[in-house]
């Protein structure tokens, strides 16, 4: 597979529609995505949620707002995460 070149072919082959992107990282992974991804308290929340194994369901109503609010934080979180492993530091 050829390396990709740009952020979208980067996040079209981890987070695709029929992919499923799990949250289920390293602890020396996760810590250094939580220093080096500048999430919002929200996202925090909603990653270490995810990491957890909550549906996006359970996850809506701990924070009380709606689920498809609850998908554009986790698209804000994964599209981090690739420009974290892209860039790093």
């Amino acid at each position: 597979m050829k390396k990709p070149k740009t952020v979208k072919q980067l996040e079209k082959l981890l987070v695709g529609k029929n992919n499923h992107f799990n949250f289920q990282f390293t602890n020396d992974e996760y810590k250094y995505f939580m220093e080096n991804a500048r999430f919002t308290d929200i996202e925090k929340k909603v990653l270490n949620l995810r990491r957890e194994e909550k549906t996006i369901v359970a996850i809506s109503l701990e924070l009380g707002t709606c689920e498809s609010n609850i998908n554009k934080i986790i698209k804000r979180i994964k599209r981090k995460i690739i420009m974290c492993i892209m860039f790093g530091d």
